[in-house]
């Protein structure tokens, strides 16, 4: 497996969807809290495990560039849904990586995604059943 930086664009994109969530604060683990005053915390954190998974994939010790947050370009549900999987894909070297915060914040925000995808509220509750 590879493993690249992705741009800071690209964060801004997943951070500025956490904080434009339909409804509430998004929260992950703990102590995680995505509001306007915390963006560029979650940002760093984001790129830092980004380059913490480069850096372990390649035996580096390149320090990752200073996170500065600003606006994005508007994304849909579904743009995000790829822009976590692209992020995950990147971000994972580490054996600790599922215990992350970061592995955290994407879950969390994968799911604020998911019901946000247009006809996601409209659709059968589940368990499905036979016609």
């Amino acid at each position: 497996m590879s493993a690249f930086m992705v741009p800071i664009e690209h964060i801004r994109a997943m951070v500025n969807a956490g904080l434009n969530i339909e409804y509430g604060l998004m929260t992950w683990l703990t102590a995680g809290v995505l509001m306007p005053s915390t963006a560029e915390k979650v940002g760093a954190m984001l790129l830092a495990e980004n380059q913490r998974s480069v850096n372990y994939r390649y035996n580096e010790q390149k320090l990752e560039e200073h996170y500065t947050h600003g606006p994005s370009s508007p994304r849909s549900p579904v743009e995000i849904l790829f822009a976590i999987a692209c992020y995950e894909y990147q971000s994972c070297e580490t054996p600790d990586w599922e215990q992350s915060e970061a592995a955290a914040f994407c879950r969390k925000l994968r799911m604020h995604m998911i019901v946000q995808i247009p006809g996601y509220g409209d659709a059968q509750a589940w368990p499905i059943t036979t016609a």
